[in-house]
């Protein structure tokens, strides 16, 4: 099952690397931010992170860009095709419960609660997926507000010692 989603995956990312973001409509108030994310590299992304504050996520769902490649050429283009494959986060009305959108299914559950960031020590929006999910189990995100309805995101390894900053994403709300 593993290798048939891998392979799916697979597919599905190197179809995406041929879209043209011509079709993407961002709204006017976060689209400029979101561009900029995508064209930023890892120390500007953090920075935008660490002045983030934590803020309550509207429930339901809410759409996700993965920042892949930062600060490179192809990082655009990559975090444009993702969105084939990760279409953002659905959080649960009043819940502590956060579920993952791949190929347009949920999937990947995590239970969302306040915490510490690992990056920098502040309060951060913690999504774990230790006790809910075996695939992603290995990983931790951290959210933070940004701007209005827009959230930057971290990805750590856990399995590391000390975890590992794995990626960047963004939540962007109000679609």
């Amino acid at each position: 099952m593993a290798g048939r989603v891998f392979r799916l995956a697979s597919v599905a990312w190197i179809c995406a690397l041929g879209v043209s973001s011509a079709g993407a409509q961002e709204q006017p108030s976060s689209a400029p931010l979101l561009e900029r994310l995508r064209s930023m590299g890892p120390a500007e992304i953090e920075a935008v992170y660490r002045g983030g504050t934590v803020a309550a996520i509207p429930a339901g769902p809410i759409r996700g860009v993965a920042l892949l490649s930062p600060g490179t050429r192809r990082g655009r283009l990559v975090s444009r095709g993702a969105r084939l494959v990760w279409q953002g986060k659905v959080f649960e009305a009043g819940g502590d419960r956060a579920t993952n959108r791949f190929f347009g299914l949920r999937i990947v559950q995590a239970r969302v609660y306040q915490g510490t960031s690992w990056l920098d020590g502040e309060p951060a929006l913690v999504l774990d997926y230790s006790q809910t999910s075996r695939i992603y189990a290995r990983y931790r995100d951290e959210i933070r507000q940004v701007a209005p309805g827009v959230y930057l995101g971290v990805m750590h390894d856990v399995t590391k010692s000390p975890p590992e900053l794995r990626m960047y994403f963004a939540l962007e709300s109000g679609r």
